[in-house]
């Protein structure tokens, strides 16, 4: 009993000893609970606070022993953390923190980086986000805390045109943490719908379009059914070209423009759309010409009586002359297309409208009447006219086949294509070959001696001569020729000539330097090759034939740019001039090539003159206008300074050019937009710049190292007024 109640009082002693121990000497210190936002750091949690022991009143810091997160995917929840110690008399004590983090601030569309509209150019463009760029492809985040961003999209494709085709790609977000399901409106899902142009961008397309098409009707005045080649397009993406024609005539609008065409030219433009509103385009010609000819009705046969000429004035008449005129000759002459102004003449020249009789022609003489409209169609009827010496009275009056007159005459005229004469055109008339039968007769004298015996023994000797004759003969041949050169007003005569006999007469020139062409010329040849003012005048297409090959190609222009700097010998050029034989109708114009030219003119066994064997002269080289020999002067060769318009002074160096930049200085006489074209040897566009420019001097560098071409390249800059070209030789 004794010993229970000593334990008893141990145990009252220690236990008092121990409250006073805990009471004074130690202490467990906890952080208070509190609240944060899911956007707050959460890795560190000693920065909402740190639990301490206290032993003996020192603080010591105390680690949590366990940290429990109860969050939700979204980060929304509690996280609790909870500390334990020991104090000296082992007894256990804890204490606990409680962080509420709450969502208050949530994801939104203003968190949202949509992709942005683009458009996308290839032979075979793809849509597919993972080939995009940056900023293109997906939806960008702002904040991903507090919320569980994805999403998804849906391509809706629409095709616009052949090669064009517009996505609409509908992108959908869904913040897990938020989204509502079936909730209108939509709670946590956001849309938007971005644009993509895809454009089949191919560089390789080629259009090709009939060939200017020259056709005659010969039945309807008015037009004619022209059966056209339809134009084609070649794609190397293997994409279709849609191609239509802009012409009011044909048929249907697309690659086949054939149709009704009326008289005249038809321009019209073929078009081949690709990608989105691209197009290639070429310019097409349809010349209809009326080939109906006009209806000749003759007079039966004409009589005329000469009419007396004294030509020495001693009161008796010389000869006998009268002039008629070939409309004396019309009985209603029509054209059946209602053509009004008809010409009439003698001869396929229209302008030997008239014809002097005389004593030579008396008797009755077969003519023609030719009837030309317009348009140059001829027709001719066949009838007479009879010359009388009646009241006239003429003495000696006879008709030429009577008379022993052996000459003719063959004379004309050489004019350019605008009507100007060209003297110094070498005119040569060669004639028959005539031999010359020479007979030399030569006298042999042979001297002998016969010897006579006398009966008495005398020798007498006789001398004899004995004369005889040897003929030879030889035959020399010789050609008549003659030359002669066109006067001042561009005419040309050969009188006196042996009638009965064979002539040809043929013409030439040659320039001993080079005059009248310039840098003008060669800008308007590049205009034609290149495809911008193509020339239509066959007189310029001839002249434009440089190196006589009877085409006009980038050989001619090369031939002819060379000759304006003095690079080519302009000696070494087949001829200088087309001499042609009027008149002429082209078969057709636009390639006069086709079209028999004679430079040459035979005459068999002549018994008339030719007083009208006329020619056109067209000199090589001149394109810019027909100046006429008389008036052609030297012209400036200077191609480094050029003035035309609003651009002048254009410089371009280096030339040639191997370094890939290449710098053109010009002047601008106001403020411009100035684009810059540059052309490869098939004159195909390579590249293109455009940029606005002050007034004054310009200086632009331009970098050549995306142009796939070597070897000479072509360029034209221009302001929409003037333009300026020139010839680059590129090497990379």
């Amino acid at each position: 009993m004794k010993t229970t109640c000593f334990r008893l009082c141990l145990l009252f002693i220690l236990f008092k000893l121990d409250i006073h121990a805990m009471d004074f000497s130690f202490y467990l210190e906890c952080p208070p609970n509190l609240t944060i936002q899911c956007t707050d750091d959460v890795s560190n949690l000693d920065k909402y606070g740190q639990a301490y022991v206290w032993l003996n009143y020192k603080k010591k810091p105390l680690a949590a022993k366990t940290t429990i997160y109860n969050t939700n995917a979204c980060g929304i929840g509690t996280i609790t953390r909870t500390w334990e110690a020991e104090d000296p008399y082992w007894k256990i004590h804890t204490c606990s923190q409680i962080i509420t983090v709450t969502g208050s601030i949530l994801f939104s569309g203003k968190d949202i980086f949509w992709p942005r509209d683009t458009s996308i150019e290839g032979c075979n463009p793809n849509p597919d986000p993972k080939n995009l760029p940056y900023g293109y492809a997906y939806p960008q985040f702002n904040r991903l805390k507090c919320s569980q961003a994805m999403y998804s999209y849906k391509d809706s494709k629409f095709t616009v045109s052949a090669g064009c085709m517009k996505v609409l790609r509908e992108w959908k977000v869904i913040d897990w943490c938020q989204y509502v399901p079936n909730k209108y409106p939509a709670v946590g899902q956001w849309s938007y719908i971005q644009v993509i142009k895809l454009v089949v961008n191919d560089s390789s397309a080629v259009l090709n379009c009939p060939k200017d098409t020259l056709v005659d009707t010969k039945l309807d005045c008015k037009s004619t059914y022209v059966q056209l080649t339809p134009a084609t397009a070649v794609s190397k993406c293997g994409n279709a070209l849609v191609i239509r024609n802009t012409s009011p005539y044909s048929k249907s609008k697309g690659a086949d423009a054939s149709g009704d065409y009326p008289l005249g030219t038809t321009e019209f433009y073929f078009y081949a759309e690709y990608g989105c509103g691209k197009e290639l385009k070429c310019k097409v010609r349809v010349t209809v010409r009326n080939k109906i000819g006009p209806i000749p009705y003759c007079l039966n046969g004409l009589i005329v009586a000469l009419m007396p000429v004294d030509t020495n004035k001693d009161g008796t008449p010389d000869d006998g002359m009268v002039q008629i005129w070939a409309k004396d000759f019309n009985l209603g002459s029509y054209h059946p297309c209602g053509y009004k102004q008809l010409k009439f003449s003698f001869s396929e020249d229209t302008s030997h409208m008239s014809q002097v009789y005389t004593c030579a022609d008396l008797g009755k003489n077969e003519v023609r009447m030719y009837v030309t409209d317009s348009l140059g169609n001829q027709s001719f009827c066949k009838t007479y006219v009879e010359i009388q010496n009646n009241n006239a009275r003429i003495p000696d009056c006879k008709r030429k086949d009577s008379i022993t007159t052996s000459t003719v005459l063959i004379a004309g005229l050489v004019l350019d294509p605008t009507g100007n004469p060209c003297p110094g055109i070498v005119t040569r008339l060669i004639g028959e070959t005539t031999s010359t039968i020479n007979v030399h007769t030569d006298t042999i004298i042979k001297t002998k001696y016969d010897t006579i015996v006398a009966p008495s023994g005398t020798v007498f000797y006789i001398r004899r001569q004995d004369t005889s004759y040897a003929t030879k003969s030889d035959t020399s041949y010789q050609i008549w020729e003659k030359e002669l050169a066109t006067a001042s007003d561009g005419k040309y005569t050969y009188s006196k000539l042996a009638k009965s006999k064979n002539y040809t007469l043929s013409l030439d020139r040659r320039e001993s330097e080079f005059k009248g062409i310039n840098i003008n010329d060669v800008i308007v040849l590049l205009k034609h090759i290149i495809g911008t003012e193509k020339l239509t005048d066959p007189y310029k297409l001839l002249a434009a034939d440089v190196n006589g090959d009877e085409l006009v190609d980038q050989s001619d222009f090369d031939l002819l740019y060379d000759l304006v700097l003095g690079i080519a010998d302009y000696q070494t050029l087949s001829k200088h001039w087309r001499l042609l034989r009027k008149p002429i109708l082209f078969k057709d114009p636009f390639n006069p090539f086709t079209t028999p030219m004679e430079a040459s003119v035979d005459f068999k066994a002549v018994q008339i003159d030719y007083p009208q064997v006329n020619f056109t002269a067209v000199k090589i080289g001149e394109l810019d206008g027909f100046d006429g020999l008389a008036q052609i002067q030297d012209r400036s060769k200077d191609l480094n300074k050029t003035v035309t318009g609003n651009m002048s002074e254009l410089v371009v160096y280096p030339n040639p050019v191997s370094q890939q930049q290449v710098y053109f200085n010009f002047n601008l006489n106001q403020k411009s937009q100035v684009n810059i074209r540059f052309y490869n040897q098939q004159m195909q566009l390579v590249k293109r710049i455009s940029s606005s420019f002050e007034k004054g001097s310009q200086h632009l560098e331009v970098n050549l190292s995306d142009v796939q071409a070597t070897g000479i390249l072509f360029y034209e800059l221009t302001d929409g007024s003037s333009n300026l070209y020139g010839k680059l030789i590129y090497s990379k």
